[in-house]
């Protein structure tokens, strides 16, 4: 696997690649960074082209001169794509990079082979029985001599369920690279509201879901919003189902990518 800087107008980007062939662009969930696909990305690269990238203001990329909203991230990904020469790729975002994914086939569908989109969700104040997730995960943590905020980095990234050490601490170190101002992408989440966007997709796409999803019961309504595509649910997959689960979770994708139709 190789690790490399690009430059862009907005700064330099870290990103992660392996493989050949059609490029396949994997864009990290909140406060996280291209190490999330690691795994992903072996099952991935004897087919195709593997790129994982660090958005800006995360893991080892540039930080961000202001606060940034989900279209200023999409901006910064077609930036990375010409830098890199990428004409065009199939992309698939998480969370919060599923935010930046559907903003990316809805504004450069041209740009876009074939999108998955991996724990997509709107927001509505119906849904809020549904929604399974712990409180006080987005707040700014303050830096403190004594090292506290370091449990409270750890904390967070174990809310999500029972992970081996090996992944809560990956995690923890991209709270750590992501410092005070990693929260702001979970705010950039909050104010996104993709229930408008999703039906403009023209773009073959693949909703990935997995059970452990804390949207999960809500999966086949997004699938709906989005003309022509298909779901695929990866079954016992928790929160952190490319780190916990690759195998499911990329066979998933080289299901789609092989032969899926919209």
């Amino acid at each position: 696997m190789k690790r490399a800087f690009i430059d862009i107008p907005e700064g330099q980007m870290h990103y992660r690649e392996e493989g050949k062939g059609e490029p396949v662009i994997l864009m990290h969930m909140a406060v996280a960074s291209s190490d999330e696909f690691t795994r992903v990305m072996h099952y991935l690269s004897p087919k195709y082209r593997a790129i994982a990238v660090d958005f800006m203001g995360f893991g080892d990329s540039d930080p961000v001169p202001r606060e940034y909203q989900i279209i200023d991230h999409a901006k910064t990904m077609i930036s990375f794509m010409d830098a890199m020469d990428l004409k065009k790729a199939h992309v698939a975002g998480q969370f919060f990079g599923a935010e930046i994914a559907v903003e990316l086939a809805v504004n450069w569908p041209e740009r876009v082979d074939k999108l998955i989109l991996a724990g997509a969700e709107f927001w509505e104040a119906s849904q809020a029985v549904d929604l399974k997730e712990p409180t006080n995960f987005t707040t700014t943590v303050e830096i403190k001599p004594d090292g506290s905020h370091l449990m409270e980095w750890w904390r967070r990234a174990g809310l999500w369920g029972d992970y081996s050490l090996d992944i809560l601490e990956e995690r923890v170190i991209e709270y750590i690279k992501a410092g005070p101002r990693g929260e702001e992408a979970h705010w950039a989440g909050g104010n996104y509201n993709s229930k408008n966007r999703l039906p403009l997709i023209t773009r073959p796409t693949l909703v990935l879901d997995a059970t452990g999803f804390p949207l999960h019961s809500r999966s086949h309504i997004v699938q709906e919003l989005i003309p022509g595509s298909r779901l695929i649910t990866v079954e016992g997959g928790p929160m952190y189902c490319d780190r916990a689960m690759p195998k499911e979770y990329a066979g998933a994708i080289l299901k789609f990518l092989s032969g899926g139709k919209r």
